[in-house]
């Protein structure tokens, strides 16, 4: 899945919009529809009570779509915009304008107190106050706002990325809404992915709102998350010495933890022999942690390093292994850097 930052999604939309001739308002329908569905799946909506806070951009004309889904569709809800609704353009204002003429409140937020009561006596809160192309620190009102939000102890829903998340960094930018719910729209943005965003995302959704296919395979778009990679299927009668056989050189006095880990990660890979050569002083401790690793105890010089005598027999081992690795945890023990 490819992953996109603010500029590229801005792109996205641009091309769906001129190119394929996809409305804006079409694609505001169908992200707040993904929004409006993952509320149904995570609450339900018949006689609950929802707050719905919006901001002055097209976040806010998504949360405009859910509001309207939510009465729709049996909820109470309350939507309350942050700022001045006159700045509406676009299709964020279409969606205003047609929630006004139905039975849902819409009222200005002029302070936080005056929504704290709505907040704490709802079912959950929506919050499409700020998208992912936020860039200054969030402040004032609005920071007094995603306080009580975090503050009300109700599911939180996000529209595209908690408000308050840097949609390129993931950073919080002074305060951020602490969502229960994130669903994001066309692709995850990389505020979605990275901390703390991705925390303070909580379940992450990824919702399709239209877009072409090839849109989404654009060259322009860089950043991906990797496939996963599926191990092939072993023989039935295979066994350890059949699934590849390493020799670790590894370890001193002071450095147990590296040969260990290192000798163990081939085992926990998949692999099937795992041979240690390590300092006798130390041997015991690693033993005891990792018994499913083949010990192989080596002189060792003064300062518990691996000693330069146990070089040919090293070198005769590593001829019969798959691969030898050498090095983690060895010292920088002149004798044995020889």
């Amino acid at each position: 899945m490819k992953i996109s930052n603010v500029a590229e999604m801005r792109e996205l939309d641009r091309t769906a919009i001129e190119t394929y001739g996809i409305k804006e308002e079409l694609l505001m329908e169908n992200a707040g529809d993904a929004l409006y569905f993952i509320i149904l799946r995570k609450t339900g909506i018949v006689g609950r009570r929802f707050v719905v806070f919006c901001g002055l951009g097209n976040n806010g004309g998504d949360g405009f779509v859910v509001a309207r889904k939510l009465h729709s569709n049996g909820g109470l809800v309350k939507v309350f915009i942050l700022g001045d609704q006159k700045k509406y353009h676009g299709a964020a204002r279409l969606n205003l304008d047609i929630l006004k003429r139905l039975p849902v409140e819409v009222a200005e937020v002029q302070d936080a107190v005056s929504v704290h009561t709505d907040t704490v006596h709802c079912h959950a809160v929506v919050d499409a106050i700020l998208g992912t192309g936020l860039e200054r620190e969030v402040g004032g009102l609005y920071g007094h706002i995603i306080e009580g939000i975090n503050n009300s102890g109700k599911p939180v829903f996000s529209a595209d990325i908690p408000s308050g998340v840097s949609g390129d960094t993931g950073e919080v930018m002074g305060i951020a809404v602490k969502a229960d719910y994130t669903v994001t729209f066309g692709l995850p943005k990389l505020g979605n992915l990275l901390f703390p965003g991705y925390d303070l995302c909580g379940e992450l959704y990824v919702t399709h709102i239209s877009f072409p296919p090839q849109l989404y395979d654009s060259k322009d778009i860089k950043v991906g998350i990797a496939p996963r990679i599926c191990l092939p299927r072993r023989n039935p009668d295979a066994h350890k010495g059949s699934v590849g056989q390493v020799l670790f050189v590894a370890g001193a006095a002071n450095y147990f933890g590296a040969p260990y880990f290192s000798a163990l990660s081939f085992l926990k890979a998949g692999g099937g022999y795992s041979r240690l050569a390590a300092p006798e002083s130390i041997t015991p401790f690693v033993a005891n942690k990792g018994s499913e690793i083949v010990l192989l105890p080596q002189e060792e010089t003064a300062s518990g390093s691996i000693a330069l005598k146990n070089k040919d027999r090293l070198l005769e081992m590593g001829n019969s292994m798959d691969m030898v690795v050498v090095g983690p945890g060895l010292s920088l023990d002149p004798e044995t850097q020889a």
